[in-house]
C-alpha cells in the first residue's frame, strides 16, 4: 500500500513546502473537472491532510506579523460556547440559505462565506496587511458524549476552482475574540451539547477564484492516550454550487 508520501510522489524527508508544491500540482492535475478521477483526487488530498497532520502546529504556514496588537477588550470573552436551546434567535434574519451538515460528533452549519471582507472594519484593532479576505462563518453543535476541540483556523480547507486548497489565517489572531456579537476566532473546547460561532479567515484568494468547496476536518483524540493520536476523523464538506456561493455571500449578523 502507498504511503501518503508516495501519492503525492514525495520522499518522506520532504519539507512542508515540497508537500503543499506538490499537493497543488496533483490536485490540479487529478480534478474531476479536468476529467480526473475522483478517487484519486480524494486519495491526494486525504494524503497532504494526513502528512500536514503528522507536523506540529508551529510549522504551519501563518500570516504572522499582519496583526500590529491586541485590543484592551481582546478576549473578553472567557466562555464563548452557549446552549443552543436558549439561544435567542427571534430576529427575522432569513437562515434558508445557510448549509448544515451533521455527522457522528458535530453537526456544522455555513452561515456565511463573505468575500472581500475590509477585516478591519470586521474586528477591533488596527490590521495593517492583507485586509480583504475571504471570510466563513460557522455554527458548530458538539452532539456527541465527549468534549471536542473546534479548531476552525487550523482545520478548515477552502478548494478553489483553480485546483489549489488554501488553508485558515491566523492574520486577525490578536483579535481572535473581538468578532461581533458572539462570534470568535479562537480555539475552543465543546463540551457534550454546547455550541460555537465561530470564525475562520482564509489564506489570501485570488479574485478570480472561485471557491468550490469548504471543509473542515475534525480530529477526535483516543480517550484514555496521551500521545496525541487520534481514535478518529470526520470531515464536513460543504459543495458551493454558483447560486448557493451567492446565497452564501452575507454576514450572518447586523453589521453597524
Amino acid at each position: 500500500m502507498e504511503s501518503h508520501y508516495e501519492v503525492l510522489g514525495l520522499s518522506v524527508d520532504a519539507d512542508e513546502r515540497a508537500v503543499r508544491r506538490a499537493y497543488r500540482s496533483l490536485l490540479k492535475e487529478h480534478h474531476p473537472d479536468q476529467g480526473g478521477s475522483r478517487e484519486q483526487f480524494i486519495r491526494i488530498k486525504e494524503a497532504y491532510e494526513a502528512i500536514l497532520g503528522e507536523r506540529v502546529p508551529g510549522e504551519r504556514e501563518t500570516d504572522g506579523g499582519a496583526i500590529t496588537r491586541g485590543h484592551p477588550g481582546s478576549h473578553r470573552r472567557q466562555r464563548p460556547t452557549y446552549d443552543p436551546d436558549e439561544r435567542d434567535d427571534t430576529d427575522d434574519r432569513d437562515r434558508t440559505h445557510e448549509l448544515t451538515v451533521s455527522g457522528e460528533y458535530l453537526t456544522v452549519t455555513l452561515a456565511g462565506l463573505v468575500h472581500d471582507v475590509d477585516l478591519a472594519a470586521l474586528v477591533d484593532g488596527p490590521v495593517t496587511a492583507a485586509t480583504e479576505r475571504t471570510v466563513a462563518f460557522f455554527r458548530i453543535h458538539n452532539m456527541s458524549a465527549r468534549s471536542l476541540s473546534w479548531q476552525g483556523k487550523t482545520n478548515t480547507s477552502f478548494i478553489g476552482d483553480d485546483g489549489f486548497l488554501y488553508e485558515g489565517s491566523s492574520i486577525v489572531a490578536a483579535h481572535a475574540t473581538d468578532f461581533p456579537e458572539r462570534w470568535v476566532g479562537t480555539d475552543v473546547e465543546l463540551e457534550p451539547g454546547r455550541a460555537v460561532d465561530g470564525v475562520v479567515v482564509a489564506q489570501e484568494i485570488p479574485g478570480d477564484v472561485d471557491v468550490e468547496q469548504v471543509i473542515y476536518t475534525q480530529h477526535v483524540p483516543h480517550e484514555e492516550s496521551d500521545d496525541g493520536g487520534f481514535a478518529d476523523t470526520e470531515r464536513y464538506i460543504f459543495d458551493l454550487k454558483p447560486l448557493v456561493r451567492e446565497r452564501l455571500d452575507r454576514f450572518p449578523f447586523d453589521r453597524d
